[in-house]
């Protein structure tokens, strides 16, 4: 047996409804009205099943599939955003398997894309911690990064070596580094750089081959 312990607005169209069983969701007013719930009523098995079985699925599903079209999501961050929206957990794990099931939510290409995206901004190391904030998995990650990197392979593009090294120059040149610098210098230069998550054996050959270079 389930009572309807209260019936919150959450605006002029929607209203929280919470259980006895520690339970909520969110139906619109005309629902509500529909099925005849009030505050202090019990909810009856029926009125419960056409609610986590028929209405809200339905509606989380569209929901998932409309927040889909304006960006991309991880499953950690699309889950989140369907419970935010008021939505009971199984019902949002049940709209997150319908979407991955037709390839929209995949957390392997979204890792893959976001690096490729991050990977001239950023060492592997930040990515790595940024992903992990989108519920992307260190195990993951490294997969993605091993699957980029055969692909780079087979098609004769940039490694991801060659990428992090004109990150490394980049910052350097703006920086404004000569190699003229003392040794006090260059170590506070690859200390910044090892805070940073950077190899600093990278570091410093970038930095010899730009002391090398005689345009500098």
């Amino acid at each position: 047996m389930m009572n309807i312990v209260s019936i919150t607005e959450i605006n002029k169209q929607r209203a929280r409804i919470s259980l006895d069983t520690e339970e909520s969701f969110v139906l619109y007013k005309g629902e509500i009205r529909m099925l005849h719930l009030k505050e202090g009523m019990e909810l009856s098995g029926e009125n419960y099943d056409r609610i986590m079985k028929g209405i809200l699925p339905k509606r989380c599903k569209m929901r998932a599939m409309n927040l889909l079209k304006d960006r991309c999501y991880t499953s950690y961050s699309l889950k989140k955003k369907l419970l935010d929206g008021g939505y009971p957990e199984a019902v949002a794990e049940e709209a997150l398997s319908y979407v991955s099931s037709f390839g929209y939510v995949n957390d392997l290409k979204y890792a893959m894309m976001y690096i490729e995206d991050q990977e001239s901004k950023h060492t592997i190391r930040e990515i790595t911690q940024k992903l992990l904030s989108k519920g992307i998995p260190v195990s993951l990650t490294e997969e993605a990064l091993r699957q980029l990197g055969e692909e780079r392979e087979a098609y004769g593009e940039q490694s991801r070596g060659d990428i992090e090294n004109e990150l490394i120059e980049k910052t350097l040149k703006k920086r404004g580094y000569t190699g003229d610098e003392s040794y006090e210098e260059r170590q506070k230069i690859l200390a910044y750089f090892y805070r940073r998550g950077f190899d600093t054996d990278r570091v410093r050959r970038v930095m010899e081959d730009i002391s090398k270079d005689p345009d500098n």
